[in-house]
């Protein structure tokens, strides 16, 4: 689970560590593009966003505060972008911007908190567009608004779906790795009460005892009943009963005469 969480938590900033640095970069164009065109209402707000990226940028490097600078930062930017589609900015071209945030709000914040963002900035943004007497915004036309409208619930769904998708598997790779745990630990227990005989054995030529490890002289089977899972059942082979019990082999020799 750890190693888990260290991969999600190093997936997340790597992407976000990404989107601040294109998103700083692109603003400063932005802010530029403003300038020379003397359009002075952007300006700020490009340089606010700027200000915010790099700031949560630092913020990530000093703190373990991950989740409460994605919502900080996430919060800011998308007022900023809300703020930016009442007033039509970058001649209503900030509709594409407003586009990305569902995508992000799904894989920062997960498929449950991603929902509740993806709905509270929908909300803004029905009433920023249909309601623009209220904050004395831009004025959007119907044919904009309802193929913008379209366009972010497509994304919203799809989002939703990409990050329903990585849940489940990430759960099922995590089941199928604690398995795969739970196996390699049988396997180590079952190979630690294992005892194998391996090597050379040093035994007596005559009465055929081998030498432990300690020095002593020990009975064969005793050594391998020590030193193995094996259990011995006593018998006599049959040249042994030839040896040791002639008469008892003679009168089996004449029962089958």
């Amino acid at each position: 689970m750890q190693a888990t969480s260290s991969t999600e938590r190093q997936r997340k900033r790597f992407l976000y560590t990404l989107c601040a640095v294109i998103i700083v970069v692109a603003f400063t164009i932005l802010t530029a593009i403003n300038a020379t065109e003397r359009n002075f209402k952007e300006i700020p707000i490009n340089l606010a966003v700027i200000a915010v990226m790099t700031a949560s940028l630092a913020a990530l490097k000093r703190w373990d505060a991950d989740q409460t600078i994605y919502r900080a930062s996430h919060a800011l930017i998308s007022l900023g972008l809300c703020y930016s589609v009442s007033i039509g900015a970058g001649e209503e071209t900030v509709l594409f911007w407003a586009l990305i945030a569902p995508l992000l709000f799904f894989f920062f914040f997960g498929k449950r908190e991603g929902i509740i963002w993806t709905i509270l900035f929908y909300a803004c943004l029905i009433v920023i567009l249909f309601l623009p007497g209220w904050f004395d915004g831009h004025v959007y036309s119907g044919v904009t608004i309802s193929r913008f409208l379209i366009t972010l619930t497509i994304i919203s769904i799809v989002g939703f779906g990409l990050e329903s998708s990585r849940t489940r598997f990430s759960r099922l790779l995590s089941e199928k790795n604690r398995a795969l745990r739970n196996e390699k630990q049988q396997l180590e227990k079952a190979l630690k009460d294992v005892k194998a005989l391996s090597g050379l054995l040093p035994i007596c030529s005559n009465c055929k005892k081998i030498r432990n490890d300690e020095g002593y002289w020990e009975q064969v089977e005793v050594y391998v009943r020590d030193h193995s899972e094996a259990e011995f059942s006593h018998g006599i082979c049959p040249e042994c009963i030839k040896q040791l019990y002639p008469g008892f082999k003679g009168k089996k020799d004449s029962d089958k005469s």
